[in-house]
């Protein structure tokens, strides 16, 4: 690990409040993790992950991805995953950083950068090392919580850096994605937001591809590209998850709940939750609500639409 990572990762530890320290820089939150987790089904939002000391390993789809310390994970698409940290203890903790992306910032900075945008089939999600810079950036960042009176005028300066110096960079090209000036990426992420926002709806690919302007061979091929998954498994996914979080907050049964998101069918709404969940609805519930009893962390996702 180098030197920057080091010092950052010493400046960060000293913020760590709990598992999850918000911090007065829009959209800057600290992760610290004292122990490993068990896979954990979320949906990440557009962000960059920057892991300081641990590991970490994501399912997106088909594919298993590792990461640790001195890497940053970065999506441009709303992606359901199943992540667990893999190394941690109260002596050496897994911390990191995340940054929620604003896609108006990316767009403006892009317009400003001569970097050519490439048309290549790409996925919606990019691991890499952060060079010294970048790192060094990031400390300038984190170092301002200790200076609230600068935030306001400071802390967008140092974003632009930090967004920047990512698009000069190996993970440039998913960055650029989220302005939408690939039309062909844009036509994937107006099917995520209709998926998303319809996620109770029914549809054929073929019906969603045309509507996107796109045949129905590429429109599949590009979107599990992206996502690491078919159309109907990510919908599957997002009414999952949906129906997770309406158990957990809403005072519906399982029935009704199953109804809601899209299910007809309440044996197959209950095998396919267990199969991704690993427990039934009404365990799991019970499980999640005694977590938060006991102060454990339980993050839910809605599926709305992507910030502008």
């Amino acid at each position: 690990m180098n030197n920057s990572i080091e010092k950052l990762k010493s400046l960060v530890e000293k913020r760590a409040k709990g598992v999850l320290t918000q911090t007065h820089i829009p959209r800057l939150d600290i992760l610290r993790v004292c122990a490993p987790t068990e896979l954990f089904p979320e949906i990440y939002q557009p962000l960059i992950s920057l892991i300081l000391q641990g590991s970490k390993r994501i399912v997106i789809g088909d594919q298993v991805v590792n990461y640790q310390a001195g890497q940053s994970f970065i999506t441009s698409v709303e992606l359901p995953v199943v992540g667990e940290v893999e190394e941690a203890s109260p002596a050496t903790p897994y911390l990191a950083l995340r940054l929620s992306l604003d896609r108006a910032l990316v767009t403006e900075i892009l317009c400003k950068v001569d970097s050519p945008l490439s048309m290549s089939e790409t996925r919606g999600f990019c691991i890499d090392y952060v060079s010294d810079d970048l790192a060094d950036a990031w400390y300038r960042m984190v170092r301002l919580t200790d200076q609230p009176e600068d935030i306001a005028l400071i802390a967008p300066l140092i974003e632009h850096e930090i967004l920047y110096r990512m698009l000069r960079g190996p993970q440039g090209t998913v960055l650029r994605q989220i302005a939408g000036i690939d039309d062909r990426f844009f036509q994937i992420r107006r099917a995520i937001t209709w998926i998303r926002q319809n996620y109770a709806t029914a549809f054929r690919v073929e019906e969603l591809a045309a509507t996107v302007n796109m045949s129905p061979s590429a429109f599949h091929r590009r979107f599990k590209a992206t996502v690491r998954l078919s159309p109907l498994q990510y919908q599957k996914q997002i009414r999952l998850y949906e129906a997770r979080r309406m158990l957990f907050t809403e005072s519906g049964g399982v029935t009704a709940v199953a109804l809601s998101v899209g299910y007809e069918s309440l044996s197959q709404f209950s095998r396919e939750y267990s199969r991704l969940f690993g427990a039934p609805p009404a365990r799991d519930i019970r499980t999640l609500r005694q977590d938060a009893r006991e102060g454990e962390p339980t993050e839910f996702t809605a599926p709305d639409t992507l910030s502008r």
